[in-house]
């Protein structure tokens, strides 16, 4: 039985290890915009931590690489609108292992010069973006830990209580 035990609690961790790797990491917020013939791409890890000296990479709806190049110490990088403009472009920021982000411009954003209101909806979605988890998610998270180790400590009882047959 204790090995059924330990067999289970290896299942569950696994299970919970693989369902849960992204929230690990830091969250990675990667944001882009067109503006006077350059893509200005910012990359954080929220509340103002920028994503130093991480990889840019920007294809395009083909997956075929159109730009790539590195954030500086605010985490910032800007490059020219390339020269084709047929299709939206992905750009991905990658911070190692784990921690990786991305934000699409559609093709209709390429070519126009945007207004003062798009500019502001774009910033608006950025704020967004960088909000802190709330207490509420935390807690709940925490509660989370709480019932699976209640859980295992209740099955674990449970059988040791059950006699052998």
């Amino acid at each position: 039985m204790e090995k059924n035990m330990k067999k289970i609690l290896i299942l569950i961790a696994m299970i919970l290890g693989i369902s849960s790797t992204s929230a690990l990491a830091h969250k990675t917020i990667v944001f882009a915009w067109v503006e006077l013939g350059q893509i200005h791409v910012e990359g954080s890890f929220g509340s103002d931590r920028p994503a130093k000296n991480c990889v840019i990479k920007v294809t395009d709806s083909n997956k075929n690489l159109v730009h790539q190049g590195i954030t500086d110490a605010q985490g910032q990088y800007s490059f020219a609108l390339p020269d084709t403009r047929d299709s939206d472009l992905l750009v991905e920021l990658n911070a190692g292992t784990g921690h990786s982000g991305h934000w699409t411009l559609p093709k209709d954003e390429l070519g126009v010069a945007p207004t003062l209101k798009s500019l502001e909806e774009k910033m608006a979605q950025k704020q967004d973006l960088e909000k802190n988890p709330s207490l509420a998610r935390i807690f709940s998270g925490i509660l989370v830990i709480f019932g699976l180790a209640f859980a295992a400590t209740w099955i674990k009882k449970r059988k040791k209580d059950k006699p052998n047959a």
